[in-house]
């Protein structure tokens, strides 16, 4: 007897002792997250890794603390979430899901970043229907980032709406949204955001434009082809000359032709631009064409040039076709 309630009181001391070393055991995840947020430079980049390693490790507990930093703002901490969520992979997917409609802004605009990271088109769905409804811009503006990237067709309704703000880093915000589709509704806004008032704007449409497929950039053709047949004092000179060198990437048929036509244009800009495009289409699409000496064009508009933009424009694009032809 006396054996046996020695033995009960050795299992119950284990047990207890195994509780207390299991409480000890159990990260602290504060720390952990703490460390985690830390500047990962020089000796912080351990052990910022191996915080990071350890939340990751601890799978659904780790994630269940981390989505109560849904809604940092410090960008150390927006770091370490990143990488934590990163390090769940697809583990987080239905977390991330079930937050997508957050109660707090910044939760909602870094969920949206979190699933970018994760590029799950599954995601579109819920993201599709937060952004319709979604009354603040900075998760809007995420969302909308993410159905681009997945080229989401029904959020370009959504995206052109956002192009049309009155404030300039979300118009181009927008231009790089838009930049993603191929289709005639956002090649067409991108070509109406060449007349916008704020030139990093502009560049942001002509930038999108000029890196979109062939199919899109035919749609520039045609918009530089209509613009160039309207009556000279209705003609938009600003589009024109943004078109320009988008134009001039195209293997078409059409192309040299306006290029042509536009370095005889009454505008010094557009002459000025239609010589560099000239070269552009000469050194790339043109570049097997034997039938267009682009040198003799560009001597013969130098010679009778009276603007002294074109004038400097039409030589500095013939230096550079000529510093072409030497390589």
């Amino acid at each position: 007897m006396l054996l046996t309630r020695s033995c009960l009181l050795l299992l119950m001391f284990a047990l207890s002792g195994g509780a207390l070393f299991a409480q000890e055991e159990k990260p602290d995840f504060d720390a952990l997250w703490a460390t985690g947020s830390l500047w990962q430079v020089g000796d912080n980049r351990q052990k910022v890794d191996d915080a990071r390693a350890a939340i990751v490790a601890a799978g659904a507990e780790g994630r269940k603390f981390a989505l109560t930093k849904l809604g940092v703002t410090a960008g150390l901490e927006i770091r370490c979430l990143n990488a934590v969520f990163k390090g769940w992979g697809a583990e987080a997917y239905d977390d991330l899901i079930a937050n997508v409609a957050h109660e707090d802004t910044t939760a909602r605009r870094n969920v949206a970043e979190l699933l970018i990271q994760l590029d799950d088109p599954r995601a579109a769905e819920a993201l599709l229907a937060q952004a319709t409804k979604e009354a603040e811009l900075s998760p809007r503006l995420s969302q909308l980032a993410a159905l681009a990237k997945w080229k989401i067709e029904d959020a370009v309704p959504l995206i052109v709406e956002i192009s049309r703000s009155e404030t300039e880093r979300v118009r181009h915000r927008a231009t790089s949204l838009l930049g993603n589709y191929e289709t005639g509704v956002a090649v067409s806004r991108l070509i109406e955001m060449l007349d916008d008032s704020v030139y990093y704007v502009r560049d942001g449409a002509r930038n999108a434009l000029a890196g979109a497929t062939a199919s899109a950039r035919s749609a520039c053709l045609d918009s530089l082809s209509n613009e160039l047949k309207l009556p000279a004092g209705q003609q938009n000179l600003q589009r024109i000359r943004l078109l320009l060198p988008i134009v001039a990437s195209l293997a078409v048929e059409a192309v040299p032709g306006l290029l042509r036509q536009a370095l005889k244009h009454e505008s010094g800009g557009v002459r000025g631009e239609a010589a560099d495009a000239l070269v552009t289409w000469k050194l790339a699409p043109g570049l097997q064409n034997e039938t267009l000496d682009v040198d003799a064009l560009l001597e013969q508009a130098i010679d009778a040039e009276h603007d002294p933009y074109a004038k400097a424009a039409i030589e500095k694009a013939r230096t550079r076709l000529g510093d072409a032809n030497k390589k």
